[in-house]
């Protein structure tokens, strides 16, 4: 997707590479921050081992996901040290720049939220404060999950991108300031309607959830949540899941997430952590496996076979 105004600064290196504006890899110094008309982004970075930037203050809501890598954020005078799976939100006007330690390079998904977005929820607006999340895992799987979606619909760039990342961003705004840890997953999900018949059978909502499921993959979190969505016993969902799909519903998630892996190694060069986060896996070790299984051969493999291929043309 090309999004107006984005810039790299990798610093002309000549290792740098980026299958699109918004991600980097092995960049050496910081990317540029210019957001589109809609005023939401989300960006990609992967830090080379001399990374160094310079102070940055921005006038809009950054929320830094760190997929990997260990250093230190820092916020005007506080120092605070970050590793995998951190996730640190900085507020408008708030310097700050990252330090990555020695030999632990980061990669990380920046979400990007203009002050005109946040103007829409000014409660929320009010109760962001610079730092580094301390709300656990759920809070942090939030996030991920979030961003992981964001970056999936700013990829398709259908023309109804902009009013969908408007909403995530709302969704990642509430979640990084009021979040409820002992919420259940499926909570925030928004019902289903099916169609405009009231009297639709319980085998066409499960059709219709389906067929979003196509492009909604990344937000299925569990069977027990999808058939809350669908107002649905955890019994009927799954019988008739099966009997319209000819597998489980587990399966079929991890199957679309596998086909999305798929186009991500044969269209992109991003490295293969990466390739499992936005493809809705968070361990690496379960995309391998599940990966090779599917498909008969690694990620890395497969990516080498498709290369190869291309190059025969």
């Amino acid at each position: 997707m090309i999004v107006p105004g984005i810039q790299l600064m990798s610093g002309n290196s000549p290792h740098s590479q980026s299958s699109s504006p918004t991600r980097a890899r092995q960049v050496r110094t910081a990317m540029s921050e210019q957001l589109p008309p809609w005023g939401v982004l989300v960006l990609e970075s992967h830090h080379a081992p001399d990374f160094s930037m310079q102070w940055r203050e921005h006038a809009f809501v950054k929320i830094v996901y760190f997929l990997s890598g260990a250093g230190v954020f820092h916020l005007d005078d506080r120092v605070i040290e970050f590793s995998a799976g951190d996730v640190f939100v900085i507020a408008p006007h708030q310097r700050n720049r990252i330090c990555d330690g020695e030999g632990t390079p980061s990669s990380l998904y920046v979400g990007c939220i203009c002050e005109n977005v946040l103007k829409a929820e000014p409660v929320t607006a009010e109760k962001i404060a610079s730092g580094k999340l301390s709300g656990g895992s759920r809070q942090t799987h939030f996030v991920a999950s979030t961003l992981r979606r964001m970056v999936y619909t700013q990829d398709l760039a259908l023309a109804s991108c902009g009013v969908d990342m408007m909403i995530d961003a709302w969704r990642l705004l509430r979640g990084v300031t009021d979040f409820d840890c002992n919420r259940k997953e499926g909570d925030d999900a928004v019902a289903l309607e099916p169609n405009s018949d009231a009297h639709a059978t319980d085998a066409e909502i499960v059709q219709q959830y389906i067929d979003e499921l196509q492009t909604s993959f990344l937000e299925a979190t569990t069977i027990d949540a999808a058939a809350n969505q669908l107002n649905l016993s955890r019994r009927t969902f799954t019988h008739l899941f099966r009997e319209l799909t000819g597998t489980t519903w587990l399966r079929r998630v991890r199957e679309l997430g596998i086909e999305h892996a798929k186009k991500l190694l044969q269209e992109t060069d991003l490295p293969i952590a990466s390739v499992a986060f936005e493809s809705g896996f968070a361990d690496l070790s379960t995309f391998y496996r599940r990966f090779t299984s599917m498909v008969g051969q690694s990620p890395a493999a497969y990516r080498q076979q498709v290369e190869g291929s291309s190059s025969e043309l």
